[in-house]
């Protein structure tokens, strides 16, 4: 079974030997936080599909500060409902897969909103137009047949109309690629 200190070291392998990829100024795959992008990880070993996303707040609910209102606080909770409904997210094509386990990261949990939206003395004008905050989801599949498996499709575009470009890196069976999804390509084809 791959655990999550696997994936990382299977994503660092996949960084590092897509260097030249990467580094043809692609800030996302490096780890910047851009508005509008997401970023997808995709392991498949054996049975085992391992994918991870990634995505500014601002894309999933339109801002990146602790909720200040009871609507902002009901998007946070949106998007995590949304987040954790796989069997909306994910379709494995013809290969049934099973969710083995999530974990899904909110920014901002159990942390007290504030009922005034006005700026605290200690911020700078500059802090409080540059914060930044991010969703992070994590996802393992046991998947039937996974030597079938050729593409991943994703509903990730219409649930959350922020994001723009998904930039996805994948590990399938001894091959690796990097691609970008697109509302009107949303799917991951590994090969």
């Amino acid at each position: 079974m791959l655990n999550k200190p696997l994936l990382m070291g299977w994503v660092w392998i996949l960084t590092a030997s897509s260097a030249p990829v990467l580094s043809s100024g692609n800030p996302v795959l490096q780890g910047a936080h851009v508005h509008g992008e997401a970023v997808l990880n995709v392991v498949q070993e054996g049975t085992t599909v391992y994918i991870e996303f990634e995505s500014p707040a601002i894309n999933l609910v339109g801002f990146e500060h602790a909720p200040i209102n009871p609507e902002q606080k009901a998007a946070l909770s949106n998007a995590r409902q949304i987040l954790a409904a796989t069997d909306r997210l994910f379709q494995f094509g013809a290969t049934q897969c099973l969710l083995e386990s999530k974990e899904i990261n909110v920014p901002y949990p159990g942390q007290p909103a504030h009922n005034h939206p006005h700026r605290h003395e200690h911020e700078s004008a500059q802090e409080a137009h540059h914060e930044h905050a991010d969703f992070q989801a994590s996802y393992t599949f046991q998947c039937e047949q996974a030597s079938d498996l050729r593409a991943i499709s994703t509903t990730l575009f219409s649930l959350f109309p922020g994001i723009q470009t998904i930039k996805a890196q994948w590990i399938s069976q001894g091959r690796q690629g990097s691609t970008s999804l697109t509302p009107s390509d949303a799917t991951l084809r590994l090969n």
